[in-house]
């Protein structure tokens, strides 16, 4: 009697099954691979970005005035590092002049950080499908003279976005108590001596950034020695 050589119905199944299985594996195999990776291109373009806008505000940070107060446009006098509800801002120095153009200017710069909200002047309208995260921008401005006279005109530029959340904070070092703590107020003149109490010694910027949306912590050293200089600083 001649046996048939073949699959039984059962074993055709087992083997389907079995090739259907390494199929969903290889595949869900592949699209974590793919996704990681992208996940990765992210993350290094978003740290690519953010390293770039941490590097121009340490720069700043770093050619900090804490010596030059400046005037607003109604003639009062605003210090060289303050905050109000539209960002913060410092003096710094080391703005090169032009040796070429007559155009006369101070080597020091009032520069201001803000938020700027998605959709505002300084931050065009941007959505990304899907995203539920503010897409609001860190600006930073600066104008060709340090005392406003009324006509001084901001110029700026997104340094960085989508960011969702902003916080500054100033490491100081209080005269009287001799010791370091940090505020959420850069330090102030005290009204009777006209002198400070505390000094800055560091800003610290909380930030949340990116399409993830992390969260970065930085802490900027700033000098505390006064800065003179033959050059004008009008």
């Amino acid at each position: 009697m001649n046996r048939q050589l073949g699959l039984t119905l059962i074993e055709l199944l087992v083997a389907l099954a079995l090739g259907a299985i390494i199929a969903i594996g290889t595949f869900r195999l592949f699209h974590t691979s793919v996704t990681t990776r992208d996940t990765l291109a992210l993350q290094t373009e978003e740290l690519t970005r953010l390293s770039r806008a941490f590097k121009v505000i340490e720069q700043d940070f770093s050619q900090f005035v804490p010596n030059r107060p400046v005037k607003d446009a109604y003639g009062d006098y605003q210090e060289a590092l303050a905050m109000d509800f539209d960002g913060l801002y410092l003096t710094r120095n080391g703005w090169s002049t032009s040796r070429i153009m007559s155009y006369e200017r101070s080597s020091l710069q009032r520069v201001r950080y803000s938020l700027e909200e998605n959709g505002s002047d300084l931050c065009p309208w941007l959505e990304i499908d899907g995203d539920e995260n503010p897409n609001d921008c860190l600006v930073r401005s600066y104008r060709a003279h340090l005392d406003d006279n009324g006509d001084s005109v901001w110029h700026s530029q997104i340094l960085l976005r989508p960011v969702s959340a902003l916080e500054w904070r100033f490491y100081v070092y209080n005269k009287t108590a001799k010791s370091n703590d940090y505020e959420t107020e850069p330090p102030a003149r005290n009204i009777e001596t006209e002198e400070f109490d505390s000094i800055a010694r560091a800003v610290e910027l909380n930030i949340t950034a990116g399409e993830i949306q992390n969260q970065h912590l930085r802490l900027f050293a700033i000098p505390t020695e006064a800065y003179s200089s033959d050059e004008g600083d009008s």
